[in-house]
């Protein structure tokens, strides 16, 4: 019984001990540059109470928002994982080359390229599209 318990109390003495470390580092660090962090002031970024309830301020509002995103990224990101592995695997020779196309292009292309090439040229290509229409 003690060899099962002795690995899991090492492990767990052993995080204590980094994590104490850390606090430690972090608070000397934080002694020695002298700086007022203020984290008094963080619970009004949390939560606020008003008219009789509490409200979820800034900090609560970004994490749903985040949670959200991500959320609908991960569908996203399942629904085209999923088609180009259906269509990797079929049998037409165009939807295996439309796969690997698409594999090819996203991942041998750097996520900072992808972002530069949706920003810069993706979005003006909408504005200038969206200035042709006639509404």
């Amino acid at each position: 019984m003690y060899k099962l318990i002795k690995p899991v109390l090492s492990a767990i003495a052993q995080i204590l001990i980094l994590l104490i470390g850390i606090v430690w580092l972090l608070d000397s660090g934080a002694q020695a540059m002298g700086y007022s962090w203020q984290w008094e002031r963080v619970p009004d970024y949390i939560a606020f109470y008003e008219d009789g309830q509490w409200w979820p301020a800034e900090l609560i509002d970004g994490l749903i928002v985040t949670l959200q995103i991500s959320a609908i990224s991960l569908f996203f990101t399942l629904l085209f994982g999923l088609v180009t592995a259906l269509l990797k695997l079929s049998n037409s020779a165009v939807g295996r080359a439309l796969a690997n196309l698409y594999i090819e292009v996203i991942r041998n292309t750097p996520l900072l390229v992808q972002i530069y090439i949706l920003y810069f040229v993706i979005g003006r290509l909408s504005a200038s599209t969206a200035s042709l229409l006639p509404y």
